[in-house]
């Protein structure tokens, strides 16, 4: 698959390096060359200055056949016409752009706007994301998936640890219930594991198993997962727009926003009358004891200040709030910091929009694609179609070369399984699958996955 992304920002090579790592040939460009030598010291793919509005340039350029154009710059028009030219122009047949305009994202919802396949809004990603994981519980460390009993759920092995020094194997004594290693992460190397492998001080585990057991597996290891009732969140931003909406009435009430600017309060307070709305500059000396702040379940930094973020989510986690989460829109070093800091999550918005495109290239058979362990491991749901290659397969009989693992199922009729080696792979059913991303392709072709949307 040949794909082009316009913008060499942040994100533009966030998601080249993802592309690059799945094996896909990718080509940025940007009609600023200092952006794109940038680039090019950060991932290994083709860079060529250009213009993304100029067709002339575009064609001279060779970029016209490509499978898909992602549009990532900083200005939404920049970005649509950019797609709109490549779809009109070179019959690109997917396009992809970054929109953060409510005016736009509302118009390209459901109609054909400008020929372009699919509009992102970042804002919204981000704000469905953070929504996801408040309804979750304040544990991190799950990811869900849609329609699904299932979860995967990070396991740190300490040196305390009564998995320490086990085979692996050897845990169906010493878990309760079904349940699948699907990765083990130690240090920098990820690896699928089989039942002979060693657990060590510091791995990390990630274990599928039902949503109903999951409870009892934290409990084990001394956490435990609490949906907040009592929410505050900083910053009178987009994503604070879009994540209120996602609120019931009643939970609402239990939710207080404080951001310093004046105007973007007022605004707020009157599209949603049940939230209480604080003007005030939260870093001013006492704002955390005249509000009360403790005695709130979580606090949400999500201003546009990174910095800020982090300090005021570490600072209301040695304060006493019970749980916080820090939004990141700029600077990932920062994601490496937050068990050391006591943040309950730090949330990568360039993550979470290179997965939503990510989801949206990966074809119409994927319905879920979330990263692990930095990205080395993708997790994504598959709904095996018609003429899938391991259809009236047992698992046990498809070799995936120990390049991922298919460690969850959901039949038609809703039922939700751990399959064993002696499941049997039906049309319909999806499969929840963890593939180390070098090995993408290989999977892809496995099992007959589409990566173009039809």
């Amino acid at each position: 698959m040949k794909v082009v992304i316009l913008g060499a920002g942040r994100r533009g090579i966030r998601l080249a390096r993802h592309l690059v790592d799945e094996q896909k040939d990718v080509i940025i460009i940007d009609n600023r060359a200092s952006e794109i030598e940038k680039a090019m010291t950060s991932v290994d793919c083709l860079g060529i200055v250009v213009s993304g509005t100029d067709a002339t340039e575009l064609r001279n350029a060779d970029v016209g056949d490509a499978d898909a154009f992602i549009a990532l710059t900083g200005s939404d028009e920049i970005n649509l016409v950019s797609c709109g030219i490549m779809a009109a122009q070179f019959k690109v047949p997917v396009t992809i752009a970054a929109v953060r305009s409510l005016s736009y994202t509302e118009k390209g919802k459901g109609i054909n706007l400008l020929g372009i396949s699919h509009i992102v809004n970042p804002s919204q990603e981000v704000a469905k994301h953070i929504y996801d994981d408040i309804s979750r519980g304040l544990y991190s460390d799950i990811l869900s998936f849609e329609n699904s009993s299932l979860v995967l759920y990070n396991v740190s092995i300490d040196k305390d640890s009564k998995f320490k020094d086990k085979k692996l194997i050897s845990l169906r004594n010493l878990i309760p219930g079904q349940y699948i290693v699907a990765a083990l992460r130690r240090g920098d190397e990820v690896i699928v594991p089989s039942g002979e492998t060693v657990i060590k001080e510091g791995d990390t585990l990630s274990i599928t198993l039902s949503e109903d057991t999951a409870e009892e597996m934290l409990g084990m290891i001394g956490k435990r997962r609490e949906k907040p009732k009592k929410i505050a969140i900083i910053g009178a931003t987009m994503v604070t727009d879009f994540l209120l909406h996602q609120f019931t009435k009643r939970q609402k009430k239990h939710i207080t926003v404080i951001a310093k600017d004046k105007s973007e309060c007022e605004e707020l307070a009157l599209k949603y009358p049940d939230v209480l709305v604080i003007n005030e500059n939260i870093t001013n000396a006492g704002i955390f004891r005249q509000e009360n702040l403790e005695s709130y379940d979580l606090l949400l930094s999500a201003t546009d200040n990174d910095e800020l973020n982090v300090i005021i989510a570490s600072y209301a986690k040695h304060y006493g709030v019970k749980g916080a989460f820090a939004l990141i829109s700029k600077n990932q070093d920062y994601i490496q910091m937050a068990d050391h800091m006591g943040i309950d999550n730090l949330l990568s918005a360039q993550d979470i929009t290179v997965d939503s495109i990510v989801k949206f290239l990966q074809g119409k058979n994927i319905t879920n694609t979330q990263t692990l362990f930095d990205g080395k491991l993708e997790a994504l749901v598959y709904t095996v179609p018609p003429k899938c290659p391991v259809k009236g397969k047992k698992l046990k009989d498809i070799n995936m070369r120990g390049n991922g693992l298919i460690v969850g199922a959901q039949k038609k009729d809703g039922t939700n399984i751990l399959p064993g080696g002696n499941y049997t792979v039906e049309e319909g059913d999806r499969l929840i699958l963890v593939i180390e991303r070098s090995n993408l392709s290989f999977v892809q072709k496995l099992l007959g996955i589409e990566g173009i949307p039809g």
